[in-house]
């Protein structure tokens, strides 16, 4: 079973998570997992925390969203989910080993 870190929802302050490509690295802002903040970071960097696997467009339920990773990224350990009024889509996220 793969841990989900229930970090979805709509994001409302600046984030650039929108931004986040396959292959980039994510700092989680907040503890708050209604609002967890990510952002991109330079993987050589300290706050890097984790690993973009797989970015897919649409607005998923943490159910759809954790089907999508396996299918798109079968060792992702979490799902993040942002929606807005242009863009809706998912991430699938693992740990950040350096």
């Amino acid at each position: 079973m793969v841990a989900c870190l229930a970090i979805g929802g709509y994001i409302a302050s600046r984030n650039d998570a929108d931004t986040a490509t396959v292959g980039d690295c994510m700092h989680r802002g907040s503890s708050d997992d209604s609002h967890p903040d990510l952002e991109v970071v330079k993987c050589d960097s300290s706050q890097a925390q984790y690993i973009v696997l797989a970015k897919i467009s649409g607005n998923y339920s943490e159910t759809e969203a954790d089907t999508k990773c396996v299918a798109a990224a079968k060792d992702f350990q979490y799902s993040y989910t942002e929606s807005s009024d242009s863009n809706d889509f998912l991430l699938c996220l693992k740990d950040y080993k350096k």
